[in-house]
């Protein structure tokens, strides 16, 4: 079966076949240089074999992930808000005027990329400049609040950057060579939102199999895992109330929490009340951290839910995680989570905010330890088929071959 119910892009890889003796820059856009939690942004990268990604942004996140400073730009990288600092006017200047600053484009006529990939639909309009100066192909993922937050919503509320690629999303149109999308739920939403079918490709996440993987002998009975941030979005309180609900017939059921977010005390507080000690946050971790969790844990659960914003779950990274872990995976049906898991066969997945359903399934592995490692061996299996990072890198620089060559023409 198809992932989703659908074909994924897949090309027999020609990329450098007897003809390239080096690898191929490409120039990879994120604003902010880089989340922690963006490793779908880097990791693809790691796994390239004929292209060779450089990074290009405005400013650094803090504690995000490392990258090498000999192949990364960033046009303000102290970050500075202060009016009176040149660096924080290059950055508004870049923004708002796309205008790059000389050293920027130094280094850009340096390492001379053939494509640059930006992700998120803003940081494509923010891209716009880049690929017009280099001359180049550009490349746009979508990702998820890009798309799935109501435009009306974002003009009135949103962050800056986001009010401008809603202004300006019929140039990114026409300028985007192709967009990326990592599912057909998400597909759907930019059609919606009027993004070019005939631009679009479904390339789902991938994730790295020899970092995620079973251990079962270092599986802990009861011990259920959350990663995510800590805002409503993510339904952490869902988990809590269900396991709580479970706590008087399974005293040893604890559940552990990796990331940060905006909610931290005010579900620390709730945590305390309907868990006891029975619970932990971590904070956010990195993925050595997340990856030694996922082989402790005997249930994954993130239950995200869908705000009446529209945003919701496009996709979710952590379950594909959890899967290639052998970790049955426990939340709600939202987004393009039911193209991730496969309900009944990898995990179970409920309406969202049915906690009693969340609860039951749960209980449903607990009972049964034979079903709990018949879906963590399906799990597995299903992220080998589907998520496996190398397959889907090299997919995606089949893709960048296609578009640097002009096969795919550029809009």
């Amino acid at each position: 079966m198809p992932y989703g119910g659908f074909d994924v892009y897949i090309g027999e890889n020609e990329v450098g076949r007897g003809v390239r003796m080096h690898r191929v820059p490409v120039l990879v856009y994120r604003d902010k240089l880089l989340p922690i939690s963006e490793t779908f942004v880097s990791e693809p990268t790691v796994h390239f074999e004929h292209f060779d990604a450089y990074f290009f942004g405005s400013t650094l996140a803090q504690k995000g992930i490392a990258l090498p400073s000999e192949k990364t730009f960033v046009v303000n990288p102290s970050g500075v808000r202060n009016p009176q600092s040149g660096a924080f006017w290059r950055e508004v200047g870049f923004k708002l005027a796309g205008i790059l600053p000389q050293d920027a484009k130094v280094w850009l006529d340096r390492v001379a990329p053939r494509l640059v990939h930006a992700h998120f639909a803003p940081d494509g309009v923010l891209a716009i400049p880049v690929a017009r100066y280099l001359r180049v192909p550009l490349i746009v993922s979508l990702l998820g609040t890009d798309i799935t937050l109501d435009e009306r919503v974002a003009l009135r509320r949103s962050w800056w950057g986001h009010r401008l690629y809603v202004l300006r999303k019929k140039r990114l149109f026409k300028e985007a060579a192709k967009f990326l999308v990592p599912s057909m739920f998400l597909w759907r939403k930019a059609l919606e939102r009027g993004f070019p079918e005939e631009k679009m490709v479904l390339l789902p996440h991938g994730v790295d199999l020899s970092r995620f993987y079973p251990r079962l002998e270092q599986v802990e009975f009861g011990r259920v895992l959350y990663v995510g941030r800590l805002i409503e979005l993510k339904g952490l309180p869902y988990i809590m109330e269900a396991l709580a609900y479970l706590r008087p017939n399974y005293p040893m059921i604890k559940l552990v929490v990796i990331g940060d977010g905006p909610e931290r005390f005010k579900y620390e507080t709730l945590g305390k009340r309907l868990l006891g000690e029975q619970i932990e946050f971590m904070g956010a971790q990195p993925l050595e951290v997340v990856a030694q969790e996922m082989r402790k844990a005997y249930i994954f659960s993130l239950p995200s839910i869908e705000m009446p914003d529209g945003t919701t779950e496009a996709f979710g990274m952590v379950y594909a995680e959890a899967q290639a872990s052998g970790v049955p995976v426990v939340a709600f049906a939202v987004g393009g989570v039911p193209e991730v898991v496969e309900h009944g066969q990898t995990g179970f997945l409920s309406a969202q905010k049915d906690v009693a359903s969340l609860a039951g399934h749960i209980r449903l592995l607990l009972e049964n330890p034979t079903l709990r490692a018949e879906m963590g061996l399906k799990a597995r299996e299903r992220a080998e088929r589907f998520f496996d990072i190398k397959k889907r890198a090299a997919e995606l620089e089949h893709l960048y071959d296609q578009v640097v060559r002009g096969e795919c023409g550029t809009g």
